[in-house]
């Protein structure tokens, strides 16, 4: 075999191991990778030549075309900042599914570490031109880094942590009733944020939470279920099941000894006409078998929590 077919047969079965490794890594990998996995420099120089790969940061490629995915994207800022890397604040809360997801490749991206790498890193492709990875410099504790979706990101109370230096209190409330809904944010993790967050800027947004904690938070479907606590838990008053069942309808608060459930209806309320039906009908059956719902809209709590809390205390004859 000819030395020229000798390469070609040999280019083939690199281009087929290339597309191996990186199709389990999201197709992104970094230049140290492919290096170790034995790809030469001056192969990995060909293949940008060539646009093989693409280059998203310095000594971070793509295989093939540029990047699709904000999973791809947060691989990639997970190598810019350094193995033993892990997503935090807004990034890693979007990937726990507790932040709302504002465009389909973030614009700015959260890493900490404990290397020596802080600072900002522009992206380089077409996709990342306008993406800035943000690594910080972190001490991590045993269990302070995760996996989910082969990606590591930084235990849930920390991201929400980091999240607070920057973010409006409003958010960081968002965030915080979010994690509750999902079940990452429970007691014990309570006195792990009194004790990490100790000498952190976002402290002083993330304490007054903590101290309103309680276990009914993990049983909210929604933000506005959390707020509504929020509101009703520095009273003291007698705390209401939640999302619980009566005569087989499940309502968002109930004070079954009272005989009155409170039911929060959010802004698709107003625009989905079969959810308001469905939900007007359960109203009728039940006030026919004698419970009082009372029903307060988003705009109604937003605008004025305190007087719906005061609403409620009336209605329980508590003052």
């Amino acid at each position: 075999m000819g030395s020229v077919q000798q390469e070609k047969v040999t280019s083939a079965a690199e281009l087929d191991r290339l597309w191996a490794f990186m199709s389990r890594r999201r197709h992104v990998a970094g230049r140290d990778e492919l290096l170790r996995q034995g790809f030469t420099a001056s192969r990995i120089k060909n293949w940008l030549r060539g646009r093989r790969l693409t280059k998203l940061f310095r000594g971070i490629y793509a295989y093939g075309r540029d990047i699709e995915t904000r999973e791809a994207a947060w691989r990639a800022a997970l190598l810019v900042a350094g193995s033993g890397s892990a997503l935090t604040s807004r990034s890693a809360l979007e990937l726990w599914g507790a932040a709302r997801l504002l465009r389909p490749i973030p614009q700015t991206i959260y890493v900490a570490t404990p290397r020596d790498r802080a600072g900002k890193y522009r992206g380089i492709s077409a996709a990342l031109r306008n993406t800035w990875v943000h690594v910080v410099r972190r001490r991590f504790e045993p269990g302070d880094v995760r996996e989910k979706n082969g990606l590591a990101l930084m235990r849930a109370a920390l991201a929400l942590l980091d999240f607070a230096v920057s973010a409006p209190e409003l958010d960081v409330k968002f965030a915080f009733l979010e994690l509750c809904r999902l079940r990452l944010f429970g007691e014990r993790d309570v006195a792990f944020c009194f004790r990490r967050s100790v000498g952190k800027r976002g402290a002083m947004k993330v304490k007054p939470l903590l101290g309103l904690w309680v276990p009914e938070l993990n049983r909210i479907k929604s933000v506005l279920e959390g707020l509504f606590l929020l509101s009703w838990v520095p009273r003291r008053w007698k705390m209401p099941e939640v999302n619980a069942k009566v005569f087989g309808r499940e309502v968002d608060f109930l004070w079954r000894k009272e005989g009155i459930a409170l039911e929060l209806d959010g802004d698709a309320f107003h625009t989905d006409p079969i959810a308001r039906q469905r939900d007007l009908e359960k109203t009728r059956y039940l006030e026919s078998k004698g419970l009082k719902v009372i029903r307060i809209t988003w705009k109604e709590f937003m605008e004025d929590p305190d007087g719906v809390v005061e609403r409620i205390v009336r209605e329980l004859g508590l003052v």
